[in-house]
């Protein structure tokens, strides 16, 4: 982006001999001027556009300067130019006021011109650092982002080579995931966390040997019971860090998702409410993923079977299993499961 060769000065004066003095002393620095006669109309030509600095008398018609400081200033895109109040008002009582409505600096007319233009000048220059700094800021704030997204990526990859699942698997459990949380009424920021932590509710599975983890027919009783510890294996390693929102939700969920509403479920065998609510929806949308692929101990299921399974029940699961609303949504919004399932399915078992 290419920087702007000149400043543009907003000046609002309801004195023309005033805006005529202003445009001739800026000009001379090879500013470009624009001039309102009031506040009102010194909002409109500031929001189309956007001076890099707005000179503000405050004894005018209409709008005092000060009320159209803080009109401005509400504006989002306009609220971080500078405004430099000028006026005839010397008082202590008028700057405090002028600095409360979101001045940066007062002076007072009649004014030194030298003075005014270095003030000017300083405020431009402060302005264009902390542009520069703010989108250093953001762009070190996207990278981090990117870094930290990878890294969840990195983790939730790590569970998938120790298991049949897949990438898409995980990305697709994320939008189930969404769908429910915001069908729900959770506010995005949550529905987010959500999608990020889902893909993570089976890391725990790192800490299960192969030969239960891949095992072709049917568990014993006590490789059962090692089964049953990824959970909790999973909560550990996600709580290892425990100031970061997305690892404590997908803490939770990893400790919660094979946990049955009806109390039937494990490790803990907690019902109802107890269940953390992001586990609550991740178990429903697992089991119908799950249901939905092939894997080399089962054939896959098409969406009616799936659908058929969840509502109605067989050997592996039960409705009672479900948060009733978590279940309701699914039963409304089913066809979404499989739009989702479909579109991520081509290349399900690539990474």
């Amino acid at each position: 982006m290419m920087e702007k060769k000149n400043y543009t000065v907003l000046a609002i004066d309801d004195t023309a001999e005033n805006l005529g003095l202003l445009e001739t002393l800026l000009e001379k620095q090879h500013y470009l001027v624009l001039v309102a006669t009031n506040g009102e109309r010194g909002l409109e030509i500031a929001r189309k556009q956007q001076p890099d600095i707005i000179l503000l008398d405050v004894m005018m018609p209409g709008w005092d300067g000060f009320e159209t400081a803080r009109r401005i200033k509400k504006v989002q895109e306009l609220a971080s130019i500078p405004i430099l109040f000028l006026s005839a008002l010397d008082d202590t009582g008028s700057k405090v006021k002028g600095f409360d409505a979101g001045g940066v600096d007062y002076v007072a007319k009649p004014f030194q011109q030298q003075e005014l233009l270095a003030r000017i000048k300083t405020h431009l220059e402060l302005g264009k650092l902390r542009n520069n700094l703010s989108q250093q800021v953001a762009r070190k704030t996207e990278e981090l982002t990117r870094f930290y997204e990878d890294s969840l990526h990195l983790l939730s990859m790590v569970s998938e080579f120790r298991d049949y699942e897949t990438s898409l698997h995980n990305k697709r459990l994320g939008e189930y995931a969404k769908l429910i949380a915001q069908q729900m009424g959770l506010p995005n920021e949550i529905a987010d966390l959500i999608v990020m932590a889902a893909p993570l509710h089976d890391v725990g599975k790192i800490g299960i040997p192969d030969s239960i983890l891949h095992k072709q027919g049917p568990l014993e009783p006590e490789q059962w019971e090692t089964m049953k510890t990824h959970p909790i294996i999973g909560r550990r390693i996600l709580r290892s860090i425990n100031n970061n929102r997305v690892l404590l939700m997908a803490a939770d969920i990893a400790e919660g998702h094979h946990e049955a509403y009806d109390g039937s479920g494990y490790p803990h065998g907690l019902a109802g409410d107890d269940i953390p609510l992001a586990a609550r929806i991740t178990s429903l949308c697992d089991i119908y993923d799950a249901l939905r692929s092939e894997r080399p101990y089962k054939k896959s299921f098409s969406h009616e079977q799936s659908f058929d399974i969840i509502v109605n029940g067989d050997r592996r699961t039960k409705p009672e299993h479900f948060d009733p609303q978590v279940l309701d949504i699914f039963i409304k919004y089913h066809q979404d499961f499989d739009e989702i399932f479909e579109r991520m399915r081509e290349t399900q078992d690539h990474l």
